[in-house]
């Protein structure tokens, strides 16, 4: 199908909040559908943006959402901007109140299709989208009072500690575990520099060597790997296997190199289930 003829096809939505930070390479984006609706999804699905580009034309392109289906009605978007990206760069030009087009929502990156009781997310940069939305859609629920049945760790790496969106809003939740929410929170960044953020409390490394330290497994000859300050990696890899690998599934999402380092470690370990989402620069 030629972009033309999909645009046609697309419903379209405006944006009415915009944050952009990491010196500019990074931005949430809340897009609001024109009609005041929009379809409905599930927390880990991804739909197509579209924008008119003065280099291009129409370009369309796959993103995950980082919003929950519980929230207001809008559409929330992690992104990174791309150099000499065909879209990216467009989307980041655009100020309040342009429009956007988008498609129905779909995909089966969500915490039903595990099938498991235990969810480790591994994620990486913008990866990181898809676990926002599905962690903040179980917090909406347990503040209603509706218990997941879930037990969630989130892995999340970047290169500098700067990078990391959502770490406010993700310490937040990872806190309220005093209050039954079971859910484990660990951001790492691969170039910790205090300069641009690192402190004792981030772990140090690529995220799939944190993951491999924490369950026991094969870092790469040279490499240097260190927990938060106060976490032991023993006890999180208990917390993670209390109930037996049959009731663990991982996620990944991101790097494709990140994926696929894990499989074999995630083989070893008796846990059949991994669902990946692989990004790609675009």
């Amino acid at each position: 199908m030629s972009s033309d003829a999909l645009k046609k096809k697309m419903q379209t939505a405006t944006l009415v909040e915009k944050q952009v930070f990491a010196g500019g390479r990074l931005g949430i984006f809340k897009l609001k559908p024109t009609s005041g609706t929009r379809w409905w999804y599930q927390a880990g699905q991804y739909t197509t943006l579209g924008l008119d580009t003065s280099a291009h034309g129409f370009v369309p392109r796959a993103y995950s959402i980082a919003g929950s289906p519980l929230d207001d009605g809008s559409l929330e978007f992690y992104i990174a901007l791309v150099d000499k990206g065909q879209l990216t760069p467009t989307i980041f030009a655009q100020e309040l109140g342009a429009t956007f087009h988008y498609l129905t929502p779909k995909g089966r990156f969500t915490i039903k299709h595990s099938g498991r009781h235990t969810i480790v997310m591994v994620a990486t940069g913008t990866g990181l989208a898809p676990f926002v939305a599905q962690i903040r859609s179980l917090w909406k629920l347990h503040q209603s009072g509706i218990a997941s049945g879930h037990r969630v760790v989130l892995f999340y790496g970047a290169s500098y500690s700067d990078e990391f969106g959502y770490r406010q809003e993700l310490e937040g939740y990872a806190a309220a575990r005093k209050d039954g929410f079971d859910f484990t929170f660990i951001c790492t960044s691969s170039r910790p520099d205090p300069a641009r953020g690192w402190t004792p409390a981030i772990a140090q490394g690529r995220v799939n060597e944190v993951v491999r330290h924490v369950f026991d497994q094969p870092i790469p000859a040279g490499r240097t790997v260190s927990m938060p300050e106060g976490v032991d990696a023993a006890a999180l890899r208990a917390h993670v296997l209390a109930g037996g690998a049959a009731q663990v599934a991982f996620m990944g999402c991101g790097n494709p190199g990140m994926i696929e380092d894990l499989k074999a470690p995630i083989a070893s370990l008796g846990i059949g289930a991994y669902l990946i989402e692989e990004f790609w620069k675009a």
